[in-house]
């Protein structure tokens, strides 16, 4: 019996942060431990990869191949990176093509390559939006945005309300899956140390333009940000911590106001690094992207994901996702200033509980081998 293979594409040598490298690796590991043979492939065209060190582009690749080489080596995982000029890494060109000639599937998550001929070759080529809202708005204005979907064979989003009648998200005529973000528990299980003090998150205040959509803007983290702002005067003894990217955001005025500023680069180096992170923290607390909020999309984000498989809390601003990952302990939404402040105040009261119902919500919503079966039923793969 021939062995299902599929293969990840991703932006994690593009973008060599650990956040999104970890996006992409739970989704390799989780397919391996299925018996499924997968490899990591990163042939971006259109843009150089970004040097987190100078801010610039990493023209020779001379920061990112080694950074993708000690990443996959350390998992044992088959990965290939094409550099801006050409040139293969990990892999020939050979055996990047043959490995899409093979497969049964290719995923595209969050739609960071364009397709090219040998990602067509595969049986069946899949966009995974982990970014909704912005695409589809794109895609009912521009051509060019409705041909790039029509590039790929299935269209799967994070928008898990996308059939909802209260998912303001147009869908184009398309016959949009819902999926959401794998974790790889195992990783996770190293994080044996009890819940820090402060509440944390990675962020970026304003990452790209907004969209408009029916004469509304639907908008970046930043456009949010006012529903937990003033909760560091509410809530007087509680560290709420920030790493926070972006030249825009306000360090210097949320210091002020009683934010901790870290830098988002230290935190994310490595995945190990980010682990650390995470498991040092009491819980994460974090708004969403103003698109997501306002249509209604039900997306979860990846990094709350992590944090729940590390076993603490996820404080997060409600896109719809409630109706789709239920709440309890360890997993609590808010929409407004006062129900954060009243979901911190519950974990205050009882940490070890919700850090308990965190991991529980992780391994029962999230386990990357009951998303990716889903995942793969639902795009024909058997």
């Amino acid at each position: 019996m021939a062995v299902t293979s599929v293969v990840v594409c991703g932006c994690a040598g593009a973008l060599p942060l650990a956040g999104v490298a970890l996006h992409y690796l739970q989704y390799c590991l989780g397919l391996r431990d299925m018996g499924i043979e997968v490899s990591y492939l990163e042939e971006i065209t259109d843009y150089w990869p970004y040097h987190p060190d100078t801010f610039e582009p990493d023209e020779q690749a001379s920061y990112t191949v080694p950074w993708l080489r000690e990443l996959f080596d350390a998992f044992d995982m088959p990965w290939a990176y094409r550099d801006p000029l050409g040139n293969y890494h990990g892999a020939t060109e050979a055996e990047v093509v043959a490995r899409c000639s093979k497969a049964d599937l290719i995923l595209n998550v969050s739609g960071a390559h364009n397709p090219i001929a040998h990602h067509k070759l595969a049986k069946a080529l899949a966009y995974v939006d982990t970014d909704p809202g912005f695409i589809q708005v794109k895609a009912e204005q521009e051509p060019k945005s409705r041909s790039w979907l029509e590039g790929h064979d299935l269209l799967f989003t994070f928008a898990e309300a996308m059939d909802s009648p209260s998912c303001r998200i147009p869908n184009g005529g398309y016959d949009w899956k819902t999926t959401r973000q794998p974790v790889y528990l195992p990783f996770w299980d190293e994080v044996t140390e009890p819940p820090g003090t402060a509440y944390t998150t990675v962020m970026n205040w304003k990452a790209y333009a907004p969209v408009e959509w029916n004469g509304e803007v639907w908008g970046q983290k930043d456009a949010e940000f006012p529903v937990v702002r003033p909760l560091p005067g509410r809530l007087p003894g509680v560290d709420l911590e920030l790493a926070i990217g972006g030249k825009d955001a306000p360090r210097a005025e949320l210091t002020d106001e009683g934010w901790t500023i870290s830098d988002p680069l230290e935190a994310t180096r490595t995945v190990w690094r980010f682990r650390d992170y995470i498991a040092g923290s009491r819980a994460e607390l974090t708004i969403a992207k103003q698109c997501y909020v306002r249509s209604g999309s039900g997306w979860f984000s990846e990094r709350s994901a992590n944090y729940l498989a590390a076993g603490r809390p996820v404080i997060a601003q409600d896109t719809g996702w409630a109706a789709h990952v239920p709440t309890g302990p360890g997993v609590l939404p808010f929409r407004t200033t006062d129900e954060a402040e009243e979901a911190v105040r519950a974990v205050e009261a009882d940490p070890l509980g919700h850090a308990a119902g965190a991991r529980k919500a992780a391994a029962t919503y999230f386990d990357s081998q009951v998303v990716l079966a889903d995942l793969l039923s639902k795009a024909g793969v058997d």
